[in-house]
């Protein structure tokens, strides 16, 4: 239910000639085709009011009898929602608020406050529709003002709807932002709030186009099966990843280095997107490519010094590569500031392989120490990322190294694809739901001896 206006009183202001009230007057459209003789009427009608910064000059929904015109100060225009005020405009000098209150009785469409102390003259509807009684030719002119105020409205909104259509299909650009703000004088305002959501709406495409466009290349790179040949019925490796929304740059990977050893790599890249997924795919590429017949010693240099050399971005991987000779159990390997592996015992017992140096991609002429250590029938190796025990639940409690152990020690002795599973699973309960910011990874391979 609307209601009529309760007029705030007025404080008095200095009182403008008639001569300055009609200039001011034929600023403005509603009056703009007014002759001499109707502006001066008009103008004589007038009065003076102020009003005080943060009073409420109008009210949305009220109905109003008059309008303003703004001779000093600021107003500021709010729309209300059930949300609450939406602020429009700010008007000032020589602007008109509240016009269609002056010509017709009609609900206020927004709520006008004082922003600073305002003088303003206020124009009476009944002062102003008396005068169309004496000059009728004036009601043409407001009546054209209207129309063509409704026809700016249609126009507007029109191309609102074609520019709201055209982002639905994902065909909006720059271009129409730009046009869009041109456009759209009678709804200035919201064709702005407009641009403003659809360039994040852009930007939010944008991003989750480089996403799934690295979460591709990520997948891309991952092995897929060992082939059959020596690894067969020696060993059970399984490997896992759950990417997090925001594609990290973890990658696995297993392959032959001749008929007898094998080579495993776990490795995290920093950054994320696309950055990180071409930064890991160069990783992966280097390391595979490193010739079989080279000093392992020497690989890590060689791969170390070609992701370090000209790397502008100043990207790093952390990085677990391990040598497994079949035959002997012996692994040889490197720890490049990645979580350190476990090493599950058959007999029971965990050993730790840590970290051997700093990781790839900063200092090209490091040179990086190889350890070694021998698995015997039964024993499992454990790799995986930061992704696991710097997984967070909806508390922020990390699940942590503690509580991976505690995994590990339960369930130690059985396959490596239920070990992946049970570490993962332990995650992903402990997560509770919470979205996790970096891509959870992990490999498990029991060595099960000579043949």
């Amino acid at each position: 239910m609307t209601s009529r206006q309760q007029h705030p009183t007025p404080t008095p202001a200095p009182t403008p000639t008639v001569e300055e009230i009609a200039r001011v007057l034929a600023l403005h459209p509603i009056f703009a085709g007014f002759d001499a003789r109707a502006l001066h009427t008009v103008a004589a009608r007038c009065r003076s009011v102020a009003f005080p910064a943060g009073e409420k000059i109008m009210q949305q929904g009220e109905h109003g009898d008059f309008a303003l015109v703004i001779l000093d100060g600021e107003v500021d225009v709010f729309v209300e929602i059930p949300a609450g005020l939406i602020h429009m405009a700010t008007l000032g000098r020589d602007r008109i608020v509240g016009e269609l209150g002056g010509v017709a009785d009609v609900p206020r469409t927004a709520t006008i406050m004082a922003r600073t102390d305002v003088a303003a003259l206020r124009v009476d509807r009944d002062n102003l529709m008396s005068l169309v009684a004496e000059l009728p030719s004036i009601a043409i002119e407001i009546i054209g003002e209207l129309g063509q105020r409704l026809h700016s409205t249609n126009q507007s909104l029109a191309f609102l709807t074609y520019a709201a259509n055209a982002l639905a299909r994902g065909e909006y650009d720059a271009a129409m932002l730009a046009e869009l703000t041109r456009q759209s004088g009678a709804l200035a305002t919201f064709a702005r709030a407009f641009s403003d959501m659809a360039a994040e709406i852009q930007a939010k495409q944008t991003r989750r186009e480089e996403m799934e466009a690295a979460a591709a290349i990520q997948q891309s790179i991952l092995p897929g099966p060992l082939p059959l040949g020596a690894a067969e019925h020696r060993i059970d490796l399984h490997a896992d990843m759950h990417p997090a929304r925001e594609i990290g740059g973890d990658f696995y990977d297993y392959f032959m280095l001749d008929e007898r050893r094998l080579v495993v790599t776990i490795a995290d890249v920093s950054g994320k997107g696309i950055p990180a997924a071409l930064f890991m795919a160069v990783s992966r590429t280097v390391m595979r490519n490193a010739p079989a017949e080279t000093d392992m010693a020497q690989r890590m240099r060689d791969a170390n010094r070609l992701l370090a050399t000209g790397n502008t971005a100043c990207m790093f991987v952390t990085m677990f590569s391990g040598v497994l000779d079949l035959e002997t159990g012996r692994l040889r390997y490197c720890n490049a500031g990645h979580n350190s592996p476990y090493l599950l015992r058959s007999g029971g017992g965990r050993d730790l392989l840590k970290p051997t140096g700093i990781p790839f991609g900063i200092d090209p002429d490091r040179s990086y120490t190889i350890a070694e250590t021998v698995l015997a029938s039964g024993d499992t190796l454990f790799m995986f990322t930061d992704g696991i025990t710097e997984a967070f639940n909806p508390a922020g409690d990390i699940f942590g190294e503690a509580r991976l152990e505690t995994v590990l020690d339960r369930e130690g002795g059985i396959g490596a694809t239920e070990l992946v599973e049970k570490v993962i699973g332990a995650t992903a309960e402990f997560a509770a739901g919470a979205e996790q910011s970096d891509d959870i990874t992990c490999l498990a391979l029991v060595y099960r001896g000579a043949i």
